[in-house]
């Protein structure tokens, strides 16, 4: 599954493939900014477009996912999820990866919280939808 994590001699490795067969390739320093969408519960997200995602990022609380997204008004941000939500979010990735379908994809998602049927406990549940997929979906992307 694209996005796992690589040990770190693996990725050294691979750096060093690719340089060299890249060596004449200049880099344009440009660095893509993205803020970090800080999704309120309850509330849907409508018309993103799922670029990429990074998994396997240390921080404060454990482990996190990156999911770079675009807003249907041209805005690049970052959703960070972790726990029971990073689960639903590779589950959904499953899914579309069984369907043979690559990024980008245009999805609806809702974040909520929900109650646990056996424990009771409250837990973070994403819910993702995709909605288009393809080439119209990179043409729409470009287009922002």
């Amino acid at each position: 599954m694209a996005g796992t994590q690589k040990s770190l001699d693996e990725f050294m490795k691979n750096y060093a493939e690719q340089n060299e067969e890249d060596k004449d390739a200049v880099a344009s320093g440009e660095y893509e900014d993205r803020e970090t969408l800080r999704a309120e519960r309850d509330q849907v997200y409508s018309g993103y477009y799922l670029e990429s995602f990074q998994d396997g990022i240390e921080g404060k609380y454990g482990t996190n996912t990156a999911v770079r997204l675009t807003s249907p008004e041209g805005t690049k941000v970052t959703l960070w999820v972790n726990g029971y939500e990073e689960e639903h979010f590779n589950a959904f990735m499953g899914k579309l990866e069984k369907k043979g379908v690559s990024l980008p994809v245009k999805i609806d998602f809702l974040r909520t919280q929900e109650e646990a049927k056996t424990s009771g406990n409250a837990y973070n549940r994403l819910r993702i939808m995709e909605v288009a997929s393809g080439e119209e979906v990179q043409f729409e992307l470009d287009s922002l």
